[in-house]
């Protein structure tokens, strides 16, 4: 802090004075006091709607399902997954096979909440994978909202007609939290599919040939150094 900064001020009809450097000691403080709170983009185009919005990891509104509440629910490989406390987790190293964990019942049309966390090198990958129709554990042809470098926010089907719609890596360098937890909201109407990443709009496309049906899911990828996915809301409500 430079002299001309403390210079005195006096304040007219009070005869108080006070100084720069009482007002900076006092922000300085308060700044190594609290840890900073991340701030939304003004440049970027927030449009989540009411139903995507959550209070506690949980959304508002009535007809919501916790797809977490049992494992008994749920198809994954022990050695690879565990459902514990409502929280799913996947670890896994490098691999030849992917290795998924998908729901036992299968879904058509609904709205899906969910908060994951993919920690890895800069080639994990991952995904919510939505209408999918396994298998085996490594083949689970079908739609992922995805996850990882050059993928995130983007809408992919797998084993299929692979990228159906990028979001650019411009936009998702400014919303991704990087090895944190990160939101997804995903709304599957017919061949409609659309998807908001931390509350901005990363998928809107209607694809024809894609699957009207299909399971619940997370992948691990094949080929990457250890990754570990963590998802702790699961939320789904079916439109009828």
């Amino acid at each position: 802090m430079t002299r001309s900064i403390l210079k005195i001020y006096r304040l007219p009809y009070t005869g108080k004075t006070y100084t720069l450097q009482l007002i900076a000691v006092f922000f300085l403080s308060v700044f190594f006091q609290f840890p900073a709170i991340a701030q939304q983009d003004t440049t970027l185009n927030y449009t989540l709607p009411e139903a995507g919005k959550l209070i506690n990891d949980k959304p508002v509104g009535k007809g919501w399902v916790n797809l977490l509440s049992s494992s008994k629910d749920w198809n994954f490989e022990d050695r690879l997954w565990k459902l514990e406390k409502q929280i799913l987790r996947g670890e896994m190293g490098r691999e030849p096979e992917h290795h998924y964990s998908y729901t036992k019942k299968s879904y058509s049309d609904f709205e899906l909440n969910v908060m994951i966390k993919m920690v890895g090198d800069e080639n994990a990958n991952s995904g919510v994978c939505v209408r999918i129709q396994p298998t085996s554990w490594d083949n689970a042809p079908g739609y992922q909202v995805d996850m990882g470098k050059g993928y995130w926010g983007s809408l992919w089907e797998e084993r299929r007609d692979e990228m159906v719609q990028k979001c650019p890596d411009s936009l998702v360098t400014k919303i991704v939290n990087k090895d944190g937890w990160n939101h997804y909201y995903i709304i599957a109407k017919g061949h409609h599919i659309e998807a908001w990443l931390n509350g901005v709009k990363t998928i809107d496309t209607i694809h024809d040939n894609g699957f009207l049906e299909g399971n619940i899911g997370f992948q691990l990828c094949h080929l990457h150094n250890p990754t570990v996915v963590e998802v702790k809301s699961l939320y789904i409500r079916e439109i009828k």
